[in-house]
């Protein structure tokens, strides 16, 4: 049972961060999207049986109360049902390049006028659909009595008005609760970026120079990639946007370090197609997922493991994905280790505020290590 309430709270949590976001793929279950749709059907029911019930002195006259009620409910769950499909109709009939920038005009006026007409369209629409319904339930001609009367049409255009405001309303507090999350999610990455870990830069100086008396190549080749990786990491700071080639560089710049301190415990593999390694995407998405692959599924294991790094494009999206044969997910973590959960979380959450439901990190149980897989449209 707590099962079920946890799995619900989760859907549904998932469907109100997102409801008025567009996008093409959406991962949460459509259920919960459907039952908020309904509660803001029983709102508006709510609303326009209370606000004439008070003015007309009818509030407590039953009979009026269940006519009125009855037909409202009718009316609102209509309008809101047809708002909602017509919304999930455009995501699915646009091309993917106009969502992407709708969604990036999120604050701006465009953005306002088009989540305006799709209200518009489905109060309208919808309001004509629950007067036909309306009338197959009561047996009486519902649309040609609301059509012959002024005083419903000024009532109809009062509905759309109002429902249009909401949902202007509801847009812009949302679009401004995202961009200052992303905000902080943006600041506090780079804040834990610019906080290079102290026992892997003391680690790393402390091995290059017990190096300098008995390998000096070595010491060489372990400072020089040290000084690769730093200046690509904080180079990446500086940037709205990388590239896939940039984020790779740097990956093996980090993962080439690891491996003169790991020696044969280390091997690993970068493979990225050219279209893959031009693609646009918020700088150090990858690096996160390659540390947690090192940290705890490779340095753990006794005899190493070997690292899988690979970009690709398929189908308009990008899928970045880091494979390993570490320990797994379920392997104990280290005492004095912390656990990996922060700095996912960081990546779902710089996901989620740039491409909403469209950008996707997948962990995956594999017989041997761990796969963890990035998916996002491809822009160049």
């Amino acid at each position: 049972m707590e099962h079920i309430i946890t799995s619900f709270r989760s859907g549904l949590l998932q469907a109100w961060r997102t409801f008025t976001v567009l996008t093409k793929h959406r991962t949460e279950p459509t259920w919960a999207r459907v039952f908020i749709s309904t509660c803001i059907g029983l709102s508006f029911t709510v609303l326009f049986t209370l606000v004439p019930g008070l003015i007309l002195g009818r509030l407590f006259d039953g009979a009026w109360l269940r006519q009125t009620l009855g037909a409202n409910l009718i009316l609102c769950l209509c309008i809101s049902y047809t708002i909602h499909a017509l919304f999930r109709a455009t995501e699915l009939l646009l091309p993917a390049a106009l969502i992407d920038r709708l969604h990036g005009l999120r604050g701006a006026w465009q953005a306002g006028v088009f989540s305006a007409g799709i209200g518009i369209a489905g109060t309208a629409l919808g309001g004509f659909l629950g007067l036909i319904f309306l009338g197959q339930v009561f047996d009486i001609d519902a649309l040609g009595s609301y059509l012959s009367h002024p005083a419903n049409l000024r009532m109809s255009g009062f509905l759309t008005l109002v429902i249009t405001g909401g949902n202007l309303f509801w847009w812009k507090m949302r679009s401004k609760q995202q961009a200052l999350q992303l905000a902080a999610t943006e600041a506090r990455l780079s804040l834990l970026q610019a906080q290079i870990e102290p026992h892997f830069l003391f680690n790393t100086l402390a091995n290059v120079q017990s190096l300098i008396d008995t390998d000096a190549p070595r010491a060489k080749q372990m400072l020089e990639s040290f000084t690769d990786y730093l200046r690509a990491s904080l180079g990446q700071l500086r940037r709205a946007d990388s590239t896939v080639g940039a984020e790779l560089d740097m990956a093996q710049s980090y993962l080439q370090l690891l491996q003169i301190r790991m020696g044969e415990r280390l091997s690993f593999a970068i493979e990225a197609s050219a279209e893959a390694r031009a693609a646009v995407l918020p700088p150090l998405l990858l690096q996160p997922l390659i540390e947690n692959a090192v940290h705890h599924g490779l340095e753990p294991k006794l005899d190493g493991g070997h690292i899988q790094v690979s970009a690709s494009v398929e189908l308009g999206r990008l899928l970045l994905r880091v494979q390993d044969n570490g320990l797994g997910l379920q392997a104990p973590r280290r005492p004095g280790r912390k656990g990996a959960g922060m700095a996912l979380e960081n990546v779902r959450a710089r996901l989620l505020g740039r491409y909403a439901q469209d950008g996707e990190l997948s962990l995956t149980e594999l017989n041997v290590g761990t796969l963890a897989r990035i998916s996002l449209p491809y822009t160049a």
